[in-house]
């Protein structure tokens, strides 16, 4: 954060580099990392914090908060030349419900930089895919909304759901062969299982079968568990 401070203060901060991170994992489909390719010399991707961001034409607009305004409603273009997010329409639809990520930094700040320093960033700014505008054989554009902006959100947020974790669970990211933490919410860091509990060597199965049996088996049967269900929920004759 220091370096972040020093360099927006400086009068030649260098390049402000946005890169994106699109997770369609809610309908079973992988994490995309990419980059706007008009970064000057990323013609080939630029790697930030070990994670790989694939250069894409991106023209996104309406994502700024303006003070006293509403929520931003930005929308998000996306080069379809090289297949790649075509590929994942074709296959999810229009990854309506899917959630984009999008942090900030400058240029001396990515790795194998002189100043490479991960903790450097603006954001991560949370948006969620609301519905396909356009889509032709150059572009796909999507409308998005904030994070926060839930329309018909209920109170309290979270339902009182008896049997079933709500929490997020990790995400294996092939690209950096790594387990993604980013917007996990439960703290299971251990071996691999697959969502029937067994255990797996295949990290691209690893799930979680959303019961408490599955948390007493990543976790231990006398440990406390993070379990997010309310299992003490009792349905009253």
């Amino acid at each position: 954060m220091t370096n972040l401070i020093a360099a927006q203060r400086s009068s030649a901060p260098g390049a402000l580099v946005s890169l994106f991170k699109l997770d369609t994992s809610p309908l079973g489909g992988p994490i995309a990392y990419f980059s706007q390719n008009t970064i000057a010399g990323a013609a080939s991707g630029v790697t930030f914090n070990g994670i790989y961001y694939t250069p894409v034409d991106v023209e996104f607009k309406g994502f700024e908060i303006v003070a006293g305004g509403g929520l931003p409603t930005p929308k998000i273009k996306l080069a379809n030349t090289n297949g790649i997010f075509q590929a994942m329409v074709n296959t999810y639809g229009d990854l309506v419900g899917c959630d984009i990520q999008r942090i900030r930094t400058f240029s001396q700040f990515l790795d194998g930089a002189p100043e490479a320093d991960p903790t450097a960033y603006y954001g991560p700014d949370m948006f969620r895919v609301e519905r396909k505008t356009n889509e032709n054989p150059i572009y796909i554009e999507w409308e998005l909304s904030a994070s926060i902006d839930n329309q018909g959100a209920q109170i309290p947020a979270r339902m009182v759901i008896r049997d079933t974790c709500t929490w997020r669970y990790r995400v294996w990211n092939p690209l950096s062969a790594s387990f993604d933490y980013s917007l996990a919410q439960c703290p299971y860091v251990g071996s691999t299982y697959d969502v029937y509990d067994n255990v797996t060597t295949d990290n691209t199965k690893d799930d979680c079968g959303r019961s408490v049996n599955s948390c007493k088996i990543r976790f231990g049967s006398t440990a406390a568990l993070p379990f997010a269900g309310f299992p003490g929920v009792a349905r009253f004759q």
